[in-house]
């Protein structure tokens, strides 16, 4: 990664219990952190735990008011605009991030999520790449949402890998495409960031595959970080605590 300040997202897969956010929102204040991961509504391949949904908006609103800027998973646009509305009137200065995830394909969805935040000088939106391998695909998500209507300068690209289906030698939990993240971004002119959690899979291979990313030019990472990942509803395996979060900290 290059010396420019680096945009660092990290916090819990989920968010589980206001004393797990209380302790994230403690330990966030004492580290570079840009945003923290307070996810509240959770896509599943099953049913099972989901997410606290609109009961942990207030999780949200507490952390700006600490002064630490949120961020969460949107699912459909009322997500996006109560927490919006929430945070940026529960304090004046922190900012919030909201951010569709790889398995949010509607384009009607999307270009909504980005009128939400479109307008907004406190709110930005990160869209993650879809599941599948696919330039074309991943070219349209972007313009979908800047068709909403979303400024360039609220808007962060983050790649989380492909689902894999040939070769994948490092048993990756979703194989990365360097290259094509960085013909996106160079194509988009917006910043690219990483997620090492959901391509790596383990505690072992987020710091694996953070250290080959970083020859490849990510503007940050987005890092899913738990006060106990073992006791973790959701991605066990691949959650990191806070001091293995510092570790991978000075990869960088």
């Amino acid at each position: 990664m290059s010396n420019m300040k680096k945009i660092i997202i990290a916090g819990p897969c989920a968010a589980e219990s206001s004393s797990q956010i209380r302790q994230s929102i403690k330990e966030a204040k004492k580290r570079p952190v840009d945003f923290l991961r307070v996810s509240l509504w959770k896509p599943r391949t099953k049913p099972g735990f989901d997410g606290m949904g609109e009961d942990g908006i207030e999780l949200l609103i507490e952390a700006a008011k600490e002064g630490i800027s949120p961020s969460t998973e949107v699912i459909i646009p009322t997500h996006a605009e109560k927490v919006i509305k929430a945070v940026l009137e529960a304090d004046n200065k922190t900012k919030v991030l909201v951010w569709i995830g790889a398995r949010n394909q509607n384009h009607y969805i999307q270009q909504e999520i980005a009128r939400v935040v479109a307008g907004e000088k406190r709110a930005f939106l990160m869209v993650k790449n879809q599941p599948w391998s696919s330039r074309e695909h991943w070219e349209g998500i972007i313009e979908h949402v800047l068709h909403g209507g979303v400024s360039r300068e609220q808007l962060i690209l983050c790649h989380r890998g492909f689902a894999p289906t040939g070769d994948n030698p490092n048993d990756y939990r979703n194989v990365p495409d360097f290259i094509m993240a960085a013909e996106i971004k160079k194509t988009y002119g917006l910043p690219m960031i990483f997620d090492p959690s959901h391509t790596g899979g383990t505690r072992e291979k987020v710091v694996q595959i953070t250290n080959e990313a970083n020859a490849h030019g990510f503007d940050g990472l987005i890092i899913e970080v738990h006060p106990d990942p073992d006791l973790a509803l959701t991605d066990a395996k691949q959650q990191l605590n806070w001091s293995q979060f510092d570790t991978l900290l000075n990869l960088l």
